[in-house]
């Protein structure tokens, strides 16, 4: 560890000498120094640590106490004033969305003696011994997405996450961890469909229920830049009760859980995934086996 952090430290100091500092540096050095000790939060981060035996929720931020909410000036107003629970930024033809990945919502995984725990619905199980903890979850996501040509990437490719929701928590793809099946693995959920895996990653393969619910709402954003809707289309209004499912009034959804349809956040359209049926899956999830577009990187 002391031969990593003195390399990571040589580094810095070469970048520092060698050119003239700017934002995209900035960026550079904090991660080094992320990287360097391991610790994603500190107070020019995502704020402090949280330990899930002591969470509590912040009724002013609606996030958990001492994670810092922040979502920079320049960010267009559907990230700006819907995405929270992360730390938000632009850098260059990129968004950037630091998180620790804690659960602004109760659940049996915080841990029992936990103000934030809550028991498993009826007939549900844990998942093992796994357990909600502190991540360090940088997504680097393109702010103009396109369509890929060619052949799809997909989701299945070894990502630490496939992308964000609104409250700042990692989005998983429609597969399960080897042997389980997906609709195996929904045995699992809490009751607000989420799950760590076995580092404890909390995070959602199907709608977040304190986000959506069978509804028409913004759930996140994928890594390739595309949102992600809930069950419905609010097609391009404010009002619910008009809200149909795709293929009703607006384009059926591809293999991939999206189309191209008008939304209130995007009155001219844009390509969009929407929460699903999944053949792989063979049940509900946010994004099918590939991702639309070309993603950006995550790392944790």
């Amino acid at each position: 560890m002391l031969a990593t952090t003195s390399l990571l430290v040589l580094f810095v100091l070469l970048l520092t000498n060698c050119k003239p500092k700017s934002d995209s540096d900035e960026d550079t050095l904090l991660l080094l120094a992320v990287a360097a000790s391991r610790i994603c939060a500190n107070s020019a981060y995502t704020g402090t640590t949280v330990v899930a035996s002591t969470a509590t929720l912040d009724t002013n931020t609606d996030c958990i106490t001492g994670m810092t909410s922040s979502m920079s000036a320049d960010l267009p107003a559907w990230i700006r004033n819907n995405f929270k629970c992360a730390v938000g930024t632009v850098s260059g033809s990129n968004y950037v969305f630091r998180s620790q990945n804690i659960p602004n919502n109760k659940s049996f995984y915080f841990g029992s003696t936990s103000p934030m725990y809550e028991a498993l619905a009826s007939g549900k199980k844990s998942a093992g011994n796994n357990q909600i903890s502190s991540q360090c979850l940088v997504y680097t996501i393109p702010s103009s997405p396109a369509a890929k040509s060619g052949s799809l990437t997909g989701t299945q490719s070894g990502y630490a996450s496939v992308g964000i929701t609104v409250n700042g928590l990692a989005i998983f793809n429609n597969a399960a961890a080897a042997p389980d099946t997906l609709s195996t693995e929904a045995q699992t959920f809490d009751q607000y469909n989420g799950h760590p895996q076995n580092s404890g990653v909390y995070h959602h393969h199907s709608q977040p229920l304190n986000v959506t619910n069978d509804n028409a709402k913004l759930i996140g954003v994928l890594l390739d830049g595309f949102p992600v809707y809930g069950l419905l289309c609010d097609q391009n209004t404010a009002a619910t009760g008009d809200d149909v499912a795709p293929g009703t009034g607006t384009p059926a959804l591809d293999s991939n859980h999206g189309h191209t349809a008008a939304t209130v956040l995007f009155p001219s359209g844009i390509y969009h995934y929407h929460y699903a049926y999944d053949s792989t899956a063979t049940i509900n999830t946010l994004i099918g086996s590939y991702f639309h577009g070309t993603p950006g990187t995550v790392s944790n």
